[in-house]
C-alpha cells in the first residue's frame, strides 16, 4: 500500500502533476485512487470527466473523486451539524448564517484525512495519491492527526460540564443522541492514519513548485513543516520550466531568470531529488495528455516507488535547554561556513553552495550560537 500526497502553492500545477502520476501508476498495472481535497476543485477538469465524493472508474485501474466537506457534514455528522447550528440560532445568528458557521474548526481537515483513512484502509486500491490544498489548508490538515485527540478530550469535556451545570437549560436545543460519542471512534481513525502517513515505507510527500521566488520560500516551508510534522519528503517536481534558450528577447530575459532560480531550487532541496516538466503550449486535460506529461517528469522511474529513502533532510530537537537544528549535506566540504538569519530564513552558504531554510515558529527571533558538522549534518545551535 501506498500514499503520495502532493503539496504546493496554488497554481503551481499540482492538480496536474498528480494526476499525470496517478495515471502513469494506473498505466503500470496497479490499482490507483486519486482524490482531490482542496476546495476549489480541478481534477475533474484535468481528468475530462465528473467527479464526485464517490469514486469514479475513469479508465482501467484509475479511479477518481473529489472530496466535498460540506455534502459529508450533512448526510453523515447532521446530529453535530443540526448541533452547533442550533446553539448558534440560540444566540441570535439567523438560520442561514447558522447553519454557514456551524462547522467546527479542524472539521474540514478532519472529515478530508477521514477520506484518506478511508481510501488507504478499504483495500481496493494499491496507490492514494491526494492533491492536497494549497499549502496553509495542507498544513493544517498534517498537523490534525496528532491534535484531534486532544480537541477530542477538551471538547468532550466541555460537553460533560455542560451536561451536568446546566441541562435544563441546554435541553431544548440538544440533539437526543450523545453526539460527543463519536469522537473517541474518529480519533482511533486518526491515530492509526497519523501511524500510516509517519510510515515511510507506505506515504511520501512530493512539493510542486516553478521557478519563480515566492513560490520557491512557499515549497521551502513546505519542507520544514513536513520534516516538523515527521514526514518524508521523497520529491521536488518543478513545473512550467522554458526552453533553454529563445530569439525572442522578451522570452530570453524569463528564460535567464528562471535559469536562477532553478540553481536555487537545485540547492535548498539537496539532496532530495528534483524532476521537471517543460512549460506545455496546450492545455495537459485528458488521461493521455497527462500520461505524456508523467513520462516527461519520470522517465522509466516508477512513480509509485520511494524516489528518496534517506532519512529527514532536516530535525529539531531540544538539547540541555536549547535548539539545536540538524541539517542533512552529504558530500559538502565545510572549509567555509556562514550562517545568516533573515526574518524567518536561515541563510546557509558553505564555498558556492547556498541553502535557504524557512525557520519553524518556534525559532524565528532566536539568534545562533554556534555549529558543527557531525557525520554529513550539519547542526545549528539557537539560544534561548
Amino acid at each position: 500500500m501506498r500514499i503520495i500526497l502532493y503539496l504546493g502553492k496554488g497554481g503551481v500545477g499540482k492538480t496536474t502533476v498528480s494526476a499525470s502520476t496517478a495515471t502513469a501508476i494506473a498505466r503500470r498495472g496497479e490499482r490507483v485512487l486519486i482524490m482531490s481535497t482542496d476546495v476549489a476543485h480541478s481534477l475533474a477538469d484535468a481528468l475530462g470527466v465528473e467527479l464526485s465524493p464517490t469514486p469514479l472508474e475513469v479508465e482501467q485501474n484509475l479511479f477518481a473523486m473529489e472530496v466535498n466537506v460540506l455534502t459529508e457534514i450533512r448526510e453523515n455528522w447532521s446530529e453535530l451539524y443540526s448541533y452547533f447550528s442550533s446553539i448558534l440560532m440560540h444566540d441570535g445568528a439567523n438560520e442561514v448564517v447558522a447553519e454557514e458557521l456551524a462547522i467546527m474548526p479542524g472539521m474540514e481537515e478532519m472529515i478530508s484525512l477521514r477520506y484518506i483513512w478511508k481510501a488507504a484502509k478499504s483495500g481496493n486500491y494499491d496507490v492514494v495519491v491526494v492533491d492536497a490544498a494549497p499549502t496553509g489548508e495542507t498544513m493544517r490538515l498534517l498537523g490534525m492527526p496528532e491534535s484531534y485527540g486532544w480537541y477530542s478530550e477538551k471538547i468532550g469535556g466541555w460537553h460533560s460540564k455542560a451536561i451536568g451545570f446546566a441541562a435544563p437549560l441546554l435541553s431544548k436545543f440538544m440533539p437526543k443522541k450523545n453526539i460527543f460519542k463519536l469522537m473517541p471512534e474518529v480519533n482511533e481513525h486518526m491515530k492509526e492514519l497519523h501511524t500510516m502517513l509517519q510510515d515511510k515505507n507506505i506515504t511520501t510527500f512530493r512539493v510542486v513548485l516553478n521557478p519563480e521566488n515566492m513560490v520557491i520560500k512557499e515549497a521551502l516551508r513546505v519542507q520544514t513543516y513536513l520534516n516538523l510534522f515527521g514526514y518524508k519528503l521523497d520529491a521536488a517536481i518543478v513545473n512550467k520550466v522554458l526552453p533553454e534558450s529563445s530569439s525572442d528577447q522578451y522570452l530570453q530575459c524569463l528564460i535567464d531568470l528562471q535559469a536562477k532560480y532553478l540553481k536555487v531550487i537545485e540547492n535548498c532541496f539537496f539532496p532530495v531529488p528534483i524532476f521537471r516538466a517543460k512549460q506545455s503550449t496546450a492545455e495537459v486535460i485528458t488521461p493521455d495528455r497527462l500520461y505524456e506529461l508523467s513520462q516527461e517528469i519520470f522517465a522509466d522511474q516508477n512513480p509509485s516507488a520511494v524516489l528518496y529513502s534517506n532519512e529527514k533532510t532536516q530535525t529539531l530537537e531540544k538539547i540541555n535547554g536549547k535548539y539545536v537544528l540538524s541539517l542533512y549535506l552529504p558530500n559538502v566540504e565545510v572549509t567555509k561556513l556562514n550562517v545568516n538569519i533573515k526574518g524567518d530564513e536561515l541563510l546557509i552558504d558553505i564555498n558556492n553552495f547556498r541553502k535557504s531554510i524557512i525557520l519553524p515558529n518556534v525559532l524565528v527571533g532566536r539568534k545562533t550560537e554556534g555549529a558543527d558538522f557531525v557525520s554529513g549534518n550539519l547542526n545549528i545551535t539557537f539560544a534561548n
